[in-house]
């Protein structure tokens, strides 16, 4: 019997429930609940809504990157320098070779000479490199990445550093590194017989993890 539970309206004939409620117990009881029911259809429009106006908000045209516009440097090579990376910092040009760690370094591309150098404690085959504002950083077949402060010396060489992190996943045809913003180095790797760029994250743990892949044409 309804009288037996207070709590819950009679079921009627019409199988509903409220619709013979009496003395306004029900009326009552229907009020609060129609409160908690609006309190919660408040709390997620409002967080329906910012998402429902960015999926409704048209998207925006692509833009085609912009590339600068390439120079020649004036500077001979000599006929056993084999550069196979190139990399760049202010005004100055540094060229590597694959193997034995020879380089040259350009102070600019109106330059005309060079001055030739040899890095010093890197392990195995370059594999990338990259200068910033903090160094050179090398990825190599080898100890997997090393960090050469500064620039050259004037004793020919460029010393450089082994970080305390595993080699990077063998297999790769390609392969660029980066320091980001944080500190934060990251790789990216194309690997052979894939169509994908795997994106990785040195952690301060010394491993590499993949933060994401990217599929090219």
């Amino acid at each position: 019997p309804s009288h037996m539970q207070p709590w819950m309206a009679p079921w009627t004939r019409k199988g509903t429930r409220q619709e013979n409620c009496h003395a306004g117990g029900c009326d009552r009881r229907l009020s609060a609940g129609q409160n908690q029911v609006a309190s919660l259809a408040q709390r997620l429009m409002a967080a329906l809504v910012p998402l429902v106006d960015v999926l409704d908000a048209p998207s925006k045209k692509s833009i085609a990157p912009q590339f600068a516009e390439m120079q020649e440097v004036g500077v001979q090579w000599p006929a056993d320098f084999r550069p196979a990376f190139l990399t760049s910092h202010d005004d100055m040009l540094a060229a590597f070779e694959r193997e034995g760690g020879r380089g040259a370094l350009v102070q600019s591309v109106s330059a005309k000479d060079f001055t030739a150098f040899k890095l010093e404690g890197i392990d195995g085959q370059i594999l990338a490199t990259t200068w910033d504002k903090s160094g050179l950083l090398v990825a190599t077949s080898g100890a997997g990445l090393a960090e050469c402060a500064g620039a050259p010396g004037a004793d020919g060489t460029w010393a450089c550093r082994q970080l305390a992190l595993e080699a990077l996943p063998s297999g790769s045809k390609a392969v660029a590194v980066a320091r980001q913003s944080s500190n934060l180095i990251r790789a990216a790797v194309a690997f052979e017989g894939e169509d994908s760029v795997v994106l990785m994250d040195a952690t301060e743990d010394g491993i590499w993890v993949t933060v994401g892949e990217v599929h090219v044409p």
